[in-house]
């Protein structure tokens, strides 16, 4: 009798509208759909597979953010994934086999594997599908390796990349789009998946007759390291440049790079004293102007570069006994729809250490330590799980 009861509630399900079955089974983590669900039924391993329903997928589900220990000097890299729901979190270690993570757009991610000395290569995976859907990436027209490094002494040595490089989607042609920036004056490379068989170069935001890295100091451009870029949604995304008026933006559809001032905010910009984070789907420029306060800037229209202040974060007397000194805190990612703002604290540097992390609830507008220990920390990574293969794009 149960046996034949069970039989008809799973007739039932397999009978579902092909809608309502999408909308159902989207809310299903996607680790579980894909080891699980695609496997029950024919007709829900053909729903699963459908672009329509990885695209879902990709908006139902919390995202988190990929922590990784990036240390050199010991060549070794630890990944760790955290999610929060509601007030609780859950750290998920990794391991140390994944390469460094670049970018994340739609649940796929850009990583960087360091094969040998001589060898250096940037693939786009899907880390929930595998092997699957993993494409090696040729190499770049600039002949850059993708290495990270070191700038500076202990104490208060800074991590670096020797590039910027991200994974975008351009919601045009429906294509994902790998961009890179060499540090030796180069220009920048796009290798549009599924269709280039080699980068290509685009005009830079500087005069192309720049020479490479010989005379770098003439440029006033070309005096820093770049970083990987913030993305937002992997259609827009912005460089940190060294600058106290403008950073460099990018719209991956139409591939142009421009400058984007930024805020006025009453007294000159300090460039070492601001981080730009994804915040809501839109840019976010975090500005320390004080020991004990700190401002939220959010570009609210990209194309006529129209800034507002959202947020205020003042320290009151007491909390600046519980706080680290606002100067040290570096904004390096955002949470619940850009709810919660996460920092890290920079203190000394020491080889092996324990970062302090910091939360602040942007509604109840406090600050608190993250309780959880992580080891020297060096990468924050949003990420949102998927089924998204970019195969599915070609």
């Amino acid at each position: 009798m149960k046996k034949r009861q069970e039989d008809e509630e799973r007739s039932t399900l397999s009978e579902l509208p092909d809608d309502i079955m999408v909308e159902i089974l989207a809310k299903i983590p996607p680790k579980f759909l894909y080891k699980t669900f695609r496997c029950v039924y024919k007709s829900w391993h053909r729903l699963i597979s459908s672009t329509e329903f990885m695209n879902k997928t990709a908006i139902h589900h919390n995202p988190g953010i990929f922590i990784q220990s990036v240390r050199y000097f010991r060549s070794t890299t630890n990944t760790s994934f955290l999610q929060m729901d509601g007030l609780n979190f859950n750290l998920t270690n990794l391991g140390s086999s994944m390469g460094i993570i670049r970018s994340s757009c739609n649940g796929l991610v850009l990583v960087y594997e360091p094969i040998s000395k001589e060898v250096n290569n940037l693939c786009v995976k899907n880390l929930l599908t595998g092997p699957t859907t993993s494409l090696t990436l040729p190499n770049c027209l600039s002949g850059c390796t993708h290495k990270h490094g070191y700038q500076g002494r202990a104490p208060g040595r800074i991590l670096h990349t020797y590039c910027g490089s991200a994974l975008g989607f351009d919601p045009l042609t429906k294509v994902y789009k790998v961009v890179h920036v060499n540090n030796d004056g180069y220009g920048i490379e796009v290798f549009t998946i599924g269709s280039d068989k080699t980068w290509r170069k685009v005009p830079p935001p500087w005069p192309v007759e720049k020479p490479r890295r010989g005379d770098l100091d003439k440029f006033e451009d070309m005096k820093f390291f770049w970083r990987d870029p913030v993305s937002i949604k992997g259609q827009v995304f912005h460089w940190f440049v060294d600058s106290e008026k403008y950073i460099f933006s990018m719209d991956i559809s139409n591939e142009k790079v421009s400058k984007t001032k930024l805020p006025y905010i009453g007294k000159t910009i300090m460039k070492e004293h601001y981080d730009l984070v994804a915040m809501d789907e839109k840019l976010a420029f975090v500005y320390k102007g004080s020991e004990s306060k700190i401002d939220v800037w959010v570009l609210n229209d990209f194309g006529r570069q129209v800034w507002s202040m959202e947020h205020s974060i003042v320290a009151n007397w007491e909390e600046e006994k519980k706080l680290p000194q606002f100067m040290k805190l570096v904004a390096v990612a955002t949470w619940r729809n850009g709810e919660v703002i996460m920092f890290k604290a920079i203190e000394n540097f020491f080889w092996d250490h324990h970062d302090f992390i910091y939360l602040y609830d942007t509604k109840s507008k406090e600050m608190k330590e993250f309780k959880m220990k992580l080891q020297y920390v060096t990468k924050f990574i949003p990420h949102r799980s998927s089924l998204v293969s970019w195969t599915e794009m070609d």
